[in-house]
């Protein structure tokens, strides 16, 4: 179920309806129980985030328990979107290691990962759909409406607010038109 922009935002919007999760920050282990995917902490190597797990009925993320809070909701919420976006009743497998994030957005080429068990568009697929379910466009549209998004300030207390780093919040309002690259 690939889906982009707008169309992507309308559908997570819908499960988060189902999901009876409303208000910010978006909790992301609420999202994953309600798809029946248990979510665990556990230290991994650094250079994996977390891990989606699929066999039969059984769905599991595992996430770095040792990284940072906003990496691991993020990392959750990347997993989700693996579940949601690409998952088709096969038992699999999604391992992610951390990127670069001109890897994370940039083309194909750029993104090359030894024994890869994801392609590079289910990568920046399962990040765009991590980014529209912690930061909710009708919530980012809100709360936006008051703040100066070019003050540093502004900027850091809307990513506390929806606890996600600054360098994310800046890209998804990039990505919403909210924000002028600059």
């Amino acid at each position: 179920m690939a889906a982009k922009g707008a169309a992507l935002d309308r559908a997570v919007a819908g499960l988060l309806q189902a999901a009876g999760v409303n208000g910010v920050p978006v909790d992301v282990e609420a999202v994953a129980r309600h798809l029946n995917a248990q979510v665990h902490h556990q230290p991994l190597e650094d250079d994996v985030s977390g891990v989606l797990a699929i066999k039969g009925t059984a769905k599991h993320i595992i996430v770095n328990s040792l990284h940072h809070a906003n990496r691991k909701r993020f990392t959750i919420a990347h997993e989700i979107g693996h579940l949601w976006l690409h998952h088709d009743d096969r038992d699999r497998l999604f391992i992610d290691k951390q990127m670069t994030i001109y890897q994370r957005v940039g083309s194909a080429a750029g993104y090359t990962a030894p024994n890869s068990t994801t392609t590079p568009e289910e990568e920046r697929e399962a990040n765009r759909f991590a980014s529209a379910l912690l930061m909710p466009v009708e919530h980012l549209r809100r709360i936006t409406k008051e703040l100066d998004l070019f003050d540093e300030v502004d900027l850091s207390r809307i990513a506390a607010l929806f606890e996600v780093s600054e360098q994310a919040m800046s890209i998804r309002l990039q990505q919403l038109n909210l924000l002028s690259p600059t």
